[in-house]
């Protein structure tokens, strides 16, 4: 079932449902972790040592899967900066997918370090130092969730009151906000573009500071552009496979010319991705370390099929337009990028032959668990705001009726 998607509306219907339970009850064990990993220490319930300071924690839920949350971001630049306005009406969702992804990838970063407590001491400029890399991230990540991601989400939670039954003062209230966020949003746009711009790409400074430490085939000068290019890539894919996954649970048309297109756009961003990494690793003399077929060899090549064939699947109008092969390439792109952003962290991080790092089972849980509080949060909210594009003539009800939608603005 395919239409033309054109305005916002929530889903509507039961929040406590099995999945939803099943996923808390998932965050809950997760959350209960992080709070023992507070009272024993990192040492005593990750597998992290000396060699390898990261774990899953900023490895995965912070460097890697924080590329998934620059949907909104990606959607962001594409609608505005090159004003290409019929993407807006997927604007909610990639917004809303970047705040939930965000959000518990800073919940990550706080359990990550050592001493979570002494974050307080990024209020204070005086003990800022002006030379870390990890301070910029964790400055512009902080940054983007207050300033740009908040107020790029709240015109649906706004609206809620304005359209619900709620007290004649609330409704006033809320419709002064919306009109105040209309006036400064583009102002917050701005800096929505600016900051992870920065954060994105000095991840990829952190590697490029191991030096030596990271294997030649993953070590760029260049690892910024190419971490922040990756990010465009995974944000649209995650945005497009999230909404046709969204569109299958609650039986919602697809909109396949806008999908198609973006899956065109991730293609691109792709292969303008492929082409700088290729080239630097050609440049560097590097490319020859890649046909020694050792271990380095086997992720390389991995790696690159994962983010090639789907690449060139998604260049055929007639095969993007086929919803199955649309959503299977996102699915196979994105597994190559998260594995690309992660191999430079972990696999291909060399601290010495003496160290070895394997993920404990309280780490694998208090990971999941922070993934889980993003999808239950996702859940929760497209089920009471409106956030999922439908037609202008879909019209879905839940059991007070029918559920209400904002146009597109």
């Amino acid at each position: 079932m395919t239409e033309q998607w054109a305005r916002a509306q929530r889903v509507g219907g039961r929040v406590l449902t099995i999945p939803f339970l099943v996923l808390s009850a998932f965050a809950a064990i997760g959350m209960i972790l992080v709070v023992v990993r507070e009272f024993v220490g990192l040492g005593g319930t990750t597998g992290l040592n000396d060699g390898y300071s990261w774990g899953l924690f900023k490895n995965f839920n912070v460097t890697t899967l924080t590329a998934l949350g620059s949907s909104g971001y990606a959607v962001g630049v594409l609608t505005w900066l090159f004003n290409r306005r019929k993407y807006h009406v997927v604007m909610r969702a990639g917004a809303l997918i970047s705040i939930l992804a965000y959000t518990s990838a800073l919940i990550a970063l706080g359990v990550d370090i050592g001493r979570p407590w002494n974050m307080i001491w990024m209020l204070n400029p005086v003990t800022w130092n002006r030379y870390s890399v990890l301070l910029e991230v964790a400055i512009c990540m902080t940054a983007y969730v207050l300033l740009g991601l908040q107020m790029e989400n709240l015109p649906a939670f706004v609206e809620r009151f304005i359209e619900g039954d709620y007290p004649e003062f609330w409704r006033k209230m809320a419709d002064r906000v919306y009109k105040i966020v209309r006036r400064i949003y583009p102002f917050m746009i701005a800096l929505a573009f600016i900051l992870p711009s920065m954060h994105q790409s000095s991840l990829g400074s952190l590697m490029m500071l191991a030096g030596p430490r990271v294997h030649p085939l993953w070590q760029s000068p260049i690892l910024p552009v190419l971490y922040l290019l990756m990010a465009y890539t995974l944000g649209f894919a995650a945005v497009v496979g999230i909404l046709m996954v969204s569109c299958m649970i609650w039986k919602r048309p697809l909109d396949m010319t806008i999908l198609s297109r973006l899956g065109y756009v991730t293609s691109f961003c792709a292969m303008v991705w492929l082409a700088l990494y290729i080239g630097d690793i050609a440049g560097r003399g590097a490319l020859k370390i890649a046909f020694r077929f050792d271990f380095y060899s086997f992720w390389f090549f991995l790696q690159l099929l994962l983010i090639m064939v789907p690449m060139l699947i998604l260049q055929k109008a007639s095969w993007r337009e086929d919803p199955a092969k649309l959503y299977m390439s996102l699915v196979v792109m994105t597994v190559g990028g998260l594995l690309y952003r992660y191999i430079p962290t972990t696999i291909a991080f060399i601290p010495g032959d003496h160290y070895r790092y394997w993920p404990t089972i309280p780490e694998l849980f208090m990971s999941g668990g922070f993934v889980a509080l993003a999808i239950i949060g996702y859940l929760y909210t497209v089920k009471r705001y409106n956030i999922l594009p439908v037609p202008m003539t879909f019209v879905q009800t839940s059991g007070s009726g029918a559920v209400p939608s904002s146009q597109q603005h």
